[in-house]
């Protein structure tokens, strides 16, 4: 094998037995050692990819940042002008998590809600990377919709984006507190269901009379 290809692919291991492990017993839990038995591989192997722990959880955090981050699909911008609806906005609004990455996707968002309120590291991390991205696209999108003339001009963006965010934190929240069906597709289904009522809302509160 690659000397580069066997690096990554156990540097990969690493990522996916450390999720593992903060995931069922916490972040401060687990211990190094615990972390090289389950890779196979001895502690010293570990610091060769990641000086600390702190590194290696900071680098879950940026895997699930890159397979979750929302963007937006600017091929699709176009239809918010010609035809405002529900569907239009949502078909702008894009999340980069790949179909087959549901364990991956559940196992760092575990890793995350668990640490939430008690690693500073996590708490950063929720608050100046995730949310503000998510909040920062739907906010470009409620600027376009402005002006594009679909919404009054007074219409307050702070007050969607965070109605916005708080679905979507709802949501990914039932997973850790497995309140009724806390499956993958389903909080899919739920979130993609609400945010079209939340699109349809605000279309019908604020846009203007022509629309």
């Amino acid at each position: 094998m690659d000397n580069n290809l066997e690096k990554t692919s156990t540097k990969q291991k690493i990522l996916d037995s450390a999720a593992d492990l903060f995931a069922a017993k916490g972040y401060t839990e687990t211990t190094i050692r615990e972390l090289a038995a389950a890779v196979g591989v001895k502690e010293a192997s570990i610091y060769n990819h990641f000086p600390s722990k702190s590194a290696l959880l900071e680098c879950i955090l940026e895997e699930y940042l890159q397979f979750t981050d929302m963007f937006i699909d600017r091929r699709n911008l176009s239809m918010l002008e010609k035809s405002p609806t529900a569907d239009a906005i949502f078909s702008c609004m894009r999340f980069s998590f790949p179909e087959g990455k549901e364990l991956f996707f559940v196992k760092r968002l575990y890793v995350i809600l668990q640490e939430q309120h008690r690693n500073p590291i996590v708490r950063k991390f929720i608050s100046e990377q995730y949310i503000l991205s998510t909040e920062r696209t739907f906010g470009m999108i409620i600027n376009k919709l402005k002006e594009f003339n679909v919404l009054r001009p007074d219409t307050d963006p702070d007050f969607w984006v965070k109605a916005h965010s708080s679905i979507i934190y709802a949501f990914t929240s039932r997973l850790l507190l497995g309140i009724g069906d806390s499956s993958p597709a389903f909080s899919g289904k739920g979130m993609t269901e609400l945010l079209r009522s939340l699109y349809d809302i605000l279309l019908k509160t604020c846009g203007v009379a022509d629309t």
